[in-house]
């Protein structure tokens, strides 16, 4: 990160404002095109153990960053804090602002108090991934969305004031970062830019209500002329999910690029799972749906869905309700689907479909799965399919279940 920051000597408060104590701050800042992040330590007199502290950033198009806290000091009798403020605008001066009380949080007013730091802080000019005459060509209302090499992606895209996000031709490993924090990525074969949605409000299935996914009456009267298998060729049936979208008119930004990161994930098999879910006609070989998703923790997300064979069984339903089924099985909670759209209220009641807001319900419940990514015996759906094989072998014959 870039870094800006001068301290102005605070002011002597007036004799009856609230008064704080003696304090000699230190301060580290950093500035990207788009967020700013000031790590402060302040020493306190040795005879104070907890102080109110607040900080404040203007102008902040967005209500965010710390409000009022009460950390105690260390074993040096020093108190010290993070505070990070995002979807800032490019080039734009803001001061930051310390606070440092004295007494109980309920008691001790700001009110009037002044500032035991203040910062002038300048956003960059543009972003680090993007070549400045490219830049110059983008509206400044296009920054704040901005994410790139230079950010430390995490639950403060809750907050984001938009439903996408956006990153200039993104490597691997800031395409992975989008997957891992809950944005998926829509690159463009014409455009560097890749939108990243990360809608305001998230549409999900609780999978802990236990919704009746095989009784379903074309599940029950067509399931046995499928078989399901899991990555039985990720990036064959990928391409056959881009080729189905092209020849329905709808586009695709199913890229080769896109396909190759997701692949390379699938094949890592770390915190990141990757799927490829397809359903086979069992007497004609026939590729009939597939779902493509990615999962974290006990959190499963479809990214695509295709339904190649179109006829009155309905294969691409069957796959969404035999998937919801084996979901749960393994041990999944939620399972995300993105943007509501309209066929998607059909869910909404017995199988448990809801919308979860991005800051205060959706992020807590991912930060939770990432949690849990990362411990021994971590959810995995190919572990409840049999390995490999096609329309006549391998995989799971839905007769059975």
């Amino acid at each position: 990160m870039g870094a800006a920051g001068v301290a102005l000597d605070a002011p002597t408060a007036a004799p009856d404002a609230p008064t704080a104590p003696e304090v000699v701050p230190e301060v580290v800042c950093e500035a990207t095109v788009n967020s700013i992040r000031v790590q402060w330590k302040v020493q306190l007199d040795p005879r104070v153990h907890a102080v109110p502290v607040k900080a404040e950033l203007t102008p902040c198009p967005v209500p965010q960053g710390s409000e009022r806290m009460m950390p105690a000091s260390g074993p040096e009798g020093a108190i010290s804090g993070t505070c990070d403020f995002h979807f800032l605008y490019a080039g734009q001066d803001h001061t930051f602002r310390l606070f440092v009380g004295e007494g109980e949080p309920g008691t001790f007013s700001f009110e009037g108090a002044r500032p035991t730091l203040e910062l002038r802080i300048r956003t960059a000019a543009c972003g680090k991934a993007v070549e400045p005459r490219i830049a110059r060509m983008l509206p400044a209302d296009m920054w704040p969305t901005y994410v790139g090499p230079e950010h430390e992606l995490g639950e403060w895209l809750g907050l984001c004031p938009e439903d996408m996000v956006w990153t200039f031709s993104p490597s691997f490993d800031v395409l992975r970062s989008l997957w891992l924090n809950a944005c998926f990525t829509l690159p463009s074969r014409h455009s560097p830019i890749a939108q990243c949605p990360n809608p305001i409000r998230r549409y999900c299935l609780d999978l802990t209500k236990r919704q009746p996914w095989l009784r379903n009456k074309k599940v029950r009267r067509h399931k046995s002329d499928f078989r399901l298998t899991v990555n039985a060729n990720f990036r064959a049936t990928f391409q056959q999910c881009e080729r189905t979208h092209r020849e329905a008119g709808r586009g695709s930004w199913i890229t080769p690029d896109l396909i190759e990161g997701l692949d390379r994930c699938r094949k890592e098999d770390g915190e990141l799972k990757v799927y490829s879910i397809e359903l086979w006609e069992k007497s004609t070989g026939q590729l009939a749906a597939a779902i493509m998703a990615l999962s974290v923790g006990d959190i499963f997300h479809d990214y695509t869905t295709a339904t190649m064979l179109r006829d009155g069984r309905s294969p691409g339903a069957i796959l969404t309700k035999v998937v919801g089924h084996l979901l749960t099985e393994a041990g999944y909670t939620l399972w995300y689907w993105g943007f509501k759209n309209p066929y998607m209220g059909e869910y909404d009641g017995q199988y448990g479909g809801l919308e979860l807001r991005n800051d205060l319900d959706f992020w807590p419940r991912w930060r939770q799965a990432r949690e849990m990514s990362c411990l021994p015996g971590n959810v995995d759906l190919a572990k409840r399919v049999p390995p490999g094989g096609g329309a006549s072998h391998g995989g799971l014959d839905l007769a059975v279940i």
